[in-house]
């Protein structure tokens, strides 16, 4: 049976649906499951610092009849900023539930929600999505480089979004 199940990213990468396919080994015509590049998520999320963003990924994916995962690449566009993340994502539930951990770059633009515009940040997100197509993502990350005199912000931003996928 096929199963549908959902990688949220996001990349920081918001919620999304993959659905990676069982293939049959022709040698002796049964049904192994094996690793497979597929489009993984795709969604759109509301959260900091990217505000409204858009998001897509594709991934290494392998169907089981005990587990699911993807080790996945995502990008995300926002009217706040822009990140690419990659992780590892494992479907946990018959209900299109599951969880991911990604790492990655961000990029500010020049409105971001709670975050220096225009800078370079480095981290990492947990995304859980405990329904089919619903979910988000928390996560932490440093700003690079060197910030100019009279900045007073911290280094350190916690990132966030809500949404839901396809």
């Amino acid at each position: 049976m096929r199963a549908t199940w959902l990688l949220a990213l996001a990349c920081c990468a918001g919620p999304a649906l993959a659905q990676p396919a069982v293939v049959a080994d022709s040698t002796n015509g049964s049904s192994a499951p094996r690793w497979q590049l597929e489009q993984c998520m795709g969604g759109l999320t509301y959260g900091a610092p990217l505000k409204w963003a858009l998001s897509y990924g594709m991934g290494w994916v392998r169907e089981s009849e005990t587990r699911d995962w993807c080790f996945l690449g995502a990008g995300k566009v926002g009217f706040g900023g822009a990140s690419f993340n990659m992780g590892l994502a494992n479907a946990i539930g018959r209900w299109g539930s599951g969880v991911a951990v990604t790492g990655g770059v961000l990029r500010t633009f020049n409105d971001p929600m709670g975050a220096v515009a225009k800078r370079t940040y480095v981290g990492a997100s947990l995304h859980l999505w405990p329904l089919l197509a619903l979910g988000g993502e928390v996560g932490y990350y440093r700003r690079m480089g060197t910030d100019p005199a009279g900045l007073g912000r911290a280094r350190g931003m916690l990132v966030w979004s809500t949404g839901f996928g396809f």
